[in-house]
């Protein structure tokens, strides 16, 4: 009997020794867990149909409920207020215009990087008057911009270049300002040519305004990013992927199933006449990303023009400033998981 009373109790302490064991382990993990939000807050710029679809398609297919989130999806007009609430922690996510504002960002010490690529192109439409139809025709000749330092300036300009039009001495830009202004200017004959949004352009296309150029298709510089502060990503590694994924399966959705990505679009309050909508998805979806990912080469040309220009330091290197590490994590996922179309 002793002996048998000697194997239980060895029996019961080897139990408890692996019970203690794993209750460790878990304690040493359980913390990273414990800490991964279910909540999401996003801010937006805009409400246009180019830089929301993908997101909104994920919000009304539950992309984002299939991932265990729940997205709070926040408007804020312009960059520089988006981003002084991302900086302050005030929300988890921004979708914005333009890389410059990360650049300047990080140059003044601001921990953010850029995670994803909605666009890998710039949306914008060049449109011109009766008299001005081709690229060549802007040769001396007035372009309208919203306004100095705006990314519709950096943009007209990368695409003059493109086409070794040299705007500083081939043309003059002058900014005019918002839609209705530069299409008023346009009609008064003000100015020869300006850029638009998709929608805005379907509308002017029809009132009999010229196509220079689609930049959807034309110029390879991302306009439409994700971005968020390094700590998020440090500290919910989890959750930066499941929104992600989300995020992709989305974009996919909005870019190969116009049908579908429109519907989802309304289902989510995206508003607008259908005919526009429609006809501006034919412009827009050709620039869109198939899975987020980052458009380096177009990256680097703001970059390198925010360098010619003097607002960030020469030595600024555009690694600073992309964090794609996550974003690579979500696409192979979704890959092995067979939701992932290129």
């Amino acid at each position: 009997m002793m002996e048998s009373w000697s194997v239980g109790v060895m029996r019961n302490s080897i139990r408890a020794g692996i019970v203690a064991s794993t209750l460790i382990i878990f304690c040493a993990v359980a913390p990273s867990y414990a800490q991964e939000k279910k909540n999401i807050r996003m801010v937006f710029v805009s409400l246009a149909w180019n830089s929301e679809i993908p997101f909104r398609a994920a919000l009304a297919r539950g992309y984002f409920k299939s991932q265990g989130l729940q997205v709070e999806p926040i408007l804020i007009r312009g960059g520089p207020a988006a981003i002084a609430a991302l900086v302050s922690g005030e929300v988890d996510f921004a979708s914005i215009g333009g890389a410059q504002a990360i650049f300047r960002a990080k140059a003044r010490g601001l921990d953010l990087s850029i995670i994803g690529c909605i666009s890998s192109t710039t949306n914008y439409i060049l449109l011109g008057n009766k008299q001005t139809r081709t690229v060549e025709e802007l040769k001396g000749k007035l372009i309208g911009i919203t306004g100095a330092g705006t990314y519709s300036e950096f943009a007209v300009k990368a695409f003059l270049k493109k086409h070794n039009i040299n705007p500083d001495k081939d043309v003059v830009l002058r900014a005019i300002g918002g839609t209705v202004l530069r299409a008023a200017a346009i009609e008064k004959g003000i100015i020869a040519a300006a850029p638009f949004s998709t929608e805005d352009a379907v509308r002017l296309i029809r009132a009999g305004y010229s196509v220079i150029s689609n930049m959807n298709e034309s110029l390879g510089i991302p306009q439409n990013i994700i971005v968020t502060r390094n700590e998020v990503l440090e500290k919910y590694p989890e959750t930066s992927k499941r929104v992600l994924k989300a995020y992709i399966q989305g974009i996919q959705l909005a870019k190969f199933n116009k049908r579908e990505a429109l519907k989802a679009g309304y289902d989510a309050g995206l508003q607008g006449e259908p005919d526009v909508v429609g006809a501006a998805w034919d412009l827009y979806s050709p620039g869109l990303t198939s899975d987020l990912s980052i458009a380096v080469a177009g990256i680097q040309q703001m970059l390198d023009e925010d360098i010619r220009s003097g607002v960030v330091d020469k030595n600024f290197t555009v690694d600073r400033v992309i964090n794609d590490r996550i974003l690579k994590i979500a696409q192979q996922e979704l890959r092995a998981e067979g939701k992932l179309r290129q």
